[in-house]
């Protein structure tokens, strides 16, 4: 194929891909409710301010822009090639979804696929191999959960496909170490400063990346590829640093200052549920084709597919140590578990015995009912007799029961309110929280008192018992493991119940919430005393004993 013909064909590849996810993703995003919240919203959010911004002063959103890089926990860096989507289609979901799958999802799928069908294919391979990989690397369920729920982490994905990539093409920096060193510190700092959280599978591939190079130059007993490695190390090792300090000092020292294993301790449970959790994110068929084909990694000796695995294993347990991994986290580990079920794929499509064109469409229909299953209500009870098909952690639309009376509550909240009044709420979950009020109804947020989400990054905001009204569950909504959110529910039971600080409120009006909760408006009758606040703080302190009661 020459060179023209191979860029038409690889532009063509992509257009189509593309044209395809952005399909899915408009299918997805119709059947949803806006009712975003949290992470779901905060990019979105974001993307549609920094697109305002642009538009009206471009060197006012460039300097905001530089300042977010240096200083944000969540960066403006991810939303940049974005932009054109806001200037173009609008400041609607379909656009931002639109935007991530086309320039972030579909490159990462096409890149990790083409990567992992290479290393897997050899001269006996079926043709029709690439077909079944590139299908199943477009609909790899793991990239489109967090896609679809609004979060743009895919995008560090592609910066460490590039980065896998330029490691394994100068077989771990023992060629030309200090051009491929610089390119792969360029990846990998991209990936930190799209998303801070990406530092741990950048120290994870690493890791694996140093550990198969001794393990090679042990066997060669090449020792000078040794020396070439650590010159490349040292070089990729510069450039992240000197780029972190040069434009994210800020974001730097507070991260060194910052125990994030006792901030995140709320988001974290056992071992054995973060194994549960991951495993939850792919069928079981998924799964089996991974584990076949790290199998025949070993016999065949791809250690392309087996480099990846470590590195995707050492991630898991690192990012662990800190807290559970959510859709958006898992992401560069089932990246790198990829390459596996690539091999597995590859082997199937090309045994003798079967057929290539009944196995390649065998392979496109489980992958296909794999993610209908997980992102679809109609498919997930379609399938639900084969349900091994598709991940037991459903990625649906959002949706809440009674939405009439949510907006029935907002409602309440605007009439009632004089404009010196605020209101909070003793609710962190997706039934209710005081982020999904202020989503549905943006101009609530000068009334908000916002609460304590989590015990451990938060601790309890006394401010919230001076709001005037406030609302409360019952049962009380959370959306971590028990007693991780005890600013939520001791508040919240102590007003539905009418003890502690529930005297100081009285109820106003009740609400059938989503999911059979009652929601109730409560309004302050009276200051909340400071013995009440004594009693209150010395509940929280049974399990915080450091947290010390306000001067009231």
């Amino acid at each position: 194929m020459t060179k023209n013909k191979s860029l038409g064909f690889w532009t063509g590849t992509y257009l189509c891909t593309v044209l395809l996810g952005v399909a899915l993703a408009v299918i997805y995003v119709s059947l949803e409710e806006p009712v975003y919240y949290w992470d779901f919203a905060a990019y979105f959010d974001t993307f549609n301010r920094q697109g305002t911004l642009l538009v009206q002063s471009p060197l006012e959103w460039l300097s905001h822009l530089r300042a977010s890089i240096a200083t944000e926990d969540y960066s403006a860096a991810i939303l940049v090639p974005l932009m054109p989507f806001h200037i173009v289609f609008g400041d609607s979901r379909f656009s931002y979804i639109a935007g991530i799958v086309a320039i972030y999802l579909v490159p990462t799928a096409l890149f990790i696929g083409r990567m992992s069908y290479l290393e897997a294919a050899t001269e006996t391979s079926s043709s029709r191999s690439w077909l079944a990989v590139w299908i199943a690397a477009f609909l790899y369920t793991p990239f489109w959960a967090a896609t679809l729920r609004g979060l743009p982490d895919v995008a560090g994905c592609l910066a460490l496909s590039a980065a896998t990539y330029f490691l394994w093409k100068s077989r771990f920096l023992t060629h030309e170490p200090v051009i491929s060193g610089v390119r792969v510190g360029i990846c990998l700092w991209l990936a930190f400063v799209l998303r801070r959280w990406y530092a741990y599978p950048v120290i994870g591939v690493g890791i694996s990346a140093a550990l198969f190079c001794l393990l090679q130059v042990a066997k060669d007993r090449d020792f000078p590829a040794l020396r070439n490695t650590a010159v490349g190390g040292l070089c990729a090792v510069l450039v992240v640093v000197g780029a972190a300090l040069t434009f994210q000092q800020p974001l730097i020292l507070k991260i060194l200052g910052t125990s994030y294993g006792d901030l995140y301790s709320g988001y974290k449970t056992s071992f054995v549920s973060q194994v549960d959790q991951i495993g939850s994110r792919l069928s079981y068929v998924n799964w089996l084709l991974i584990v076949v084909g790290l199998y025949i990694s070993v016999i065949r000796r791809n250690r392309f597919s087996l480099f990846c695995a470590v590195a995707s294993a050492l991630t898991f347990f690192l990012f662990t140590r800190m807290q559970d991994p959510d859709r958006h986290h898992s992401m560069p580990m089932f990246l790198w578990l990829f390459p596996a079920y690539a091999q597995a794929i590859v082997a199937i499509v090309s045994m003798p015995a079967l057929r290539s064109r009944w196995s390649t469409a065998a392979i496109s229909v489980a992958t296909g009912l794999a993610f209908f299953g997980t992102f679809f209500p109609l498919g997930r009870q379609m399938l639900s007799p084969i349900s091994d098909v598709f991940a037991r952690e459903a990625t649906l639309p959002l949706h809440l029961d009674n939405l009439s009376e949510y907006r029935r509550l907002i409602d309440d909240l605007v009439g009632r309110m004089r404009p010196e009044d605020r209101f909070s709420v003793f609710a962190s979950g997706s039934v209710m929280s005081d982020s999904l009020l202020y989503e549905m109804d943006k101009d609530l947020y000068p009334r908000i008192e916002w609460t304590c989400q989590v015990d451990s990054r938060d601790q309890f905001r006394p401010g919230v018992l001076k709001s005037r009204y406030i609302v409360v569950t019952d049962p009380p909504v959370t959306h971590l493991q028990s007693g991780a959110q005890l600013c939520v529910t001791i508040p919240d039971q102590y007003i539905v119940e009418g003890k502690g600080i529930g005297p100081a409120y009285r109820r106003v009006a009740a609400y059938q919430l989503s999911g059979d909760v009652m929601g109730y408006l409560y309004e302050q009758v009276r200051p909340v005393s400071k013995t009440e606040i004594d009693a209150l703080y010395a509940d929280l302190r049974k399990k915080y004993p450091g947290w010390t009661t306000p001067e009231w």
